[in-house]
């Protein structure tokens, strides 16, 4: 029967990232010492800023995966002898799942506009979603504080060091950078800084939580096995460990 290794995959995932970080900072340089005006043009498809471009894609797709592999630990979970954390779990699927679609049509900036007007926001806040975004996150974190003790310590801590090092990039780099945004504009130094560390941030930490939730049910659910019938099942085989 065919066997991924899931010790693989992350030596796979943080290669890709180290890659996609090169190429962005290469386009970065590139535009700034030479210019667009060549057949290159501005090489935008390997951008780390905005979105439609390799990093963009790369995090919907690391952000589909964290879904899909949530929503399987969330069913076999359900049906398991400590059943408790699966609504977590497909909360965790749910959440990726729109934030995955959310990476490719950027629905949280619709909030940016009528937010930095209604409050007249600079600064840290010129990026305004992200105060809409940091309430959210404050409340699942208090919501999701039983699903960390329930796990094992080690899981605990590796999903809390992701997501701080995910955060880290997504509001608090995004706040940095946006100062220099707001006031110098979108060719400042400080701005082209700030946005590379974002998304370098984002990246690494979506690579670190693929890779802990790979280990978590490489480890925690070693006896699960997948059927196609006439409908898709989750269950276990031999035994559950």
């Amino acid at each position: 029967m065919p066997a991924i290794n899931l010790k693989r995959a992350p030596f796979v995932l943080y290669g890709m990232v180290f890659v996609i970080v090169l190429l962005g900072i290469f386009q970065q340089v590139f535009v700034d010492t030479v210019g667009i005006e060549t057949p290159l043009k501005d090489l935008r498809h390997i951008s780390l800023d905005d979105e439609l471009n390799l990093g963009a894609w790369f995090s919907s797709m690391v952000m589909l995966c964290i879904a899909g592999l949530a929503a399987l630990i969330g069913i076999l979970e359900r049906h398991s002898s400590k059943p408790q954390n699966w609504p977590y779990w497909m909360g965790l699927a749910f959440g990726f799942l729109y934030m995955s679609v959310d990476e490719n049509i950027g629905i949280h900036e619709v909030t940016i506009d009528p937010l930095r007007t209604a409050f007249d926001l600079s600064g840290a806040l010129y990026f305004a979603w992200v105060i809409p975004g940091a309430v959210l996150v404050a409340t699942l974190g208090l919501v999701y504080l039983r699903f960390l003790a329930r796990v094992p310590r080690k899981f605990a801590i590796l999903f809390v060091i992701s997501g701080s090092i995910y955060l880290g990039g997504a509001i608090g780099f995004e706040m940095l950078g946006a100062g220099f945004a707001g006031s110098e504009g979108y060719d400042a130094l400080g701005y082209k800084i700030f946005y590379i560390l974002e998304e370098t941030f984002e990246l690494v930490g979506l690579t670190t939580f693929l890779s802990a939730l790979l280990t978590y049910f490489g480890e925690i659910h070693s006896y699960a096995a997948l059927t196609f019938k006439k409908e898709m099942r989750a269950g276990y085989v031999n035994s559950e460990k």
